[in-house]
C-alpha cells in the first residue's frame, strides 16, 4: 500500500545570519503497519479453595506408672505357750518344840 506524505518544515531564520537548510526529500516507499488483535480465549481454571486445618501437636511425656504388687511374706510368729503353774504358798508359823531337861 502506498502513502503519500507532505511535509511542511517551518524553519526560523535570524535576520542578521544566513543558513543553509537542508530540505528532506520525499520517497514514496512501502509501509509495514501492524494492527494489534486481541483474542479472547477461555482457558478452564481449576478451582482452588483454602481451608484453615488445626492439627493437633503431639508432645511426648514421661508417664510414670504405679504397679501394685502384692507380695507374701512369711512372718515367723514366736509360740506362746500358757502353763498354769502352782506356786506353794509360804505360811509363817510358829512351833513351839519342847525339850525334856534332866533334874539333878
Amino acid at each position: 500500500r502506498h502513502i503519500e506524505v507532505e511535509m511542511i518544515v517551518d524553519v526560523h531564520v535570524p535576520h542578521t545570519q544566513e543558513e543553509i537548510v537542508h530540505v528532506p526529500k520525499i520517497i514514496q516507499q512501502d509501509r509495514i503497519t501492524q494492527q494489534h488483535v486481541e483474542i479472547v480465549v477461555e482457558v478452564p481454571v481449576p478451582m482452588i479453595q483454602e481451608e484453615i486445618v488445626h492439627v493437633p501437636k503431639i508432645l511426648q511425656q514421661e508417664r510414670i506408672t504405679q504397679q501394685p504388687v502384692e507380695m507374701m511374706v512369711e512372718v515367723p510368729v514366736p509360740m506362746i505357750q500358757e502353763e498354769i503353774v502352782h506356786v506353794p504358798k509360804i505360811l509363817q508359823q510358829e512351833r513351839i518344840t519342847q525339850q525334856p531337861v534332866e533334874m539333878m
